[in-house]
């Protein structure tokens, strides 16, 4: 088994590793991809459409790069069955009641067909890896302030909610909460005391921004990420372990302590909302949902056609607020296998890496698949980050592990 030491590899970030090669091409490619993860989180408040120029600036060098330089081999079976998902996606606007909708939708997926391209050329080593990891941190750290900030200054995005201008807050509390496994795992990774201290202060600062939002998935997909810094520290003594238990409960009554109650208590009705409610009505979503799929079972009701099929049932929302629920009702089981087989191929990838990065993968699959049980952020773009992470990362460690 390959345990890849971290102490010889990275001391100081960046410090015994190269993070970007020579040729002034593959600089700017790798600088704007980054760039572009670092505006995904929060990008959109100083101008909406930012991370879009971002990532277009980034594809444009990789095309540069590909004329220039081509391509590697480092693409796997993920690759593959996601271009075959967004495939189906786009065919699938053939019978769609809403063109004009499918259309624009078509568009965003065909930007994830390429930016997933673009991670897999772009982080092919471990050092841009781990700078994709921290440059995210850094962007939920900004995202976070500035939900703060909208607190301290009283600017709501809903009743006693706090959010990021030009984003949804649920989407908002989405990707702070994603942060939470990447700073355990950059914490552990790193030796070097200023990014080690770093990395585990940006997790009670980032759980405090999911308190703002009163983002009841954003909790829950937090609670996947504290567990696994718990994990991480499978290892630490006793004392340690007492004092991580100490600092986590201090942590959870300051937070608890500073944030307004009616936030809080939207958090804590996660529970009854579920045994009791009807999740904000997502379960009357949900059924009515199901009930369109069952018309045309294997191919949906095509893109962007959910709403006009929930008004049959008199249920005004355009999207299923499940994204597994969403993409069955729109493509049908067709959509619904495929969308399953991305989460197959990653798993297959994971299996087969150390024990460590092991947990960290689950960790993060778990992440965003719960993240999506409530929401709709099979088209967003840091699902496709996240799930292209995944991949990128398990298939270098198994690849490490079957060299060793």
């Amino acid at each position: 088994m390959d345990n890849i030491s971290h102490s010889s590899e990275v001391g100081v970030f960046p410090a015994q590793v190269k993070l970007f090669d020579p040729s002034l091409i593959n600089k700017a490619t790798v600088f704007s991809t980054l760039l572009f993860i670092f505006l995904v989180p929060w990008g959109d408040s100083v101008w909406d459409g930012l991370p879009r120029v971002a990532a277009t600036i980034a594809l444009g060098f990789a095309f540069i790069q590909l004329l220039v330089h081509g391509t590697h081999r480092n693409y796997t079976y993920f690759h593959f069955i996601a271009i075959m998902y967004f495939s189906w996606q786009i065919f699938s606007m053939i019978w769609s009641p809403e063109l004009v909708r499918a259309e624009a939708i078509a568009k965003t997926i065909t930007q994830l067909i390429f930016l997933t391209l673009l991670f897999a050329l772009t982080i092919d080593n471990k050092s841009r890896l781990i700078a994709a990891y921290q440059v995210y941190v850094f962007a939920c750290i900004v995202a976070s302030g500035i939900v703060i900030d909208s607190f301290l200054q009283g600017v709501e995005s809903g009743y006693l909610r706090y959010g990021i201008k030009n984003l949804t807050i649920d989407a908002v509390g989405v990707f702070l909460a994603i942060s939470i496994p990447f700073e355990a795992y950059l914490a552990k990774y790193f030796k070097n005391i200023f990014l080690k201290t770093f990395n585990l202060i940006a997790i009670p600062f980032t759980f405090y921004a999911i308190f703002l939002t009163a983002t009841r998935t954003a909790f829950i997909v937090g609670i996947v990420g504290l567990l696994y810094w718990v994990f991480t520290q499978r290892k630490s003594s006793f004392i340690i372990k007492l004092l991580i238990g100490i600092v986590m409960t201090a942590g959870l009554a300051s937070i608890i302590m500073f944030a307004p109650k009616a936030s809080v208590d939207r958090i804590f009705t996660t529970g009854e909302s579920i045994t009791e409610g009807t999740l904000n009505s997502r379960s009357i979503i949900w059924g009515g949902s199901i009930e369109q799929w069952k018309e045309s079972p294997i191919v949906g009701v095509g893109l962007g056609g959910l709403g006009n099929a929930l008004s049959r049932e008199h249920i005004n929302y355009a999207d299923a607020h499940n994204s597994f629920i969403h993409l069955l009702a729109e493509t049908g089981i067709v959509g619904l296998f495929l969308f399953l087989g991305v989460h197959i191929a990653l798993l297959f990838y994971i299996l087969h890496t150390p024990l460590d990065e092991k947990i960290f993968l689950l960790s993060l699959l778990m992440v965003i698949v719960v993240s999506q049980l409530a929401t709709h952020l099979q088209t967003e773009k840091i699902t496709w980050f996240i799930y292209s992470m995944i991949a990128i990362h398990s298939q270098m460690f198994a690849a490490k592990r079957r060299d060793h």
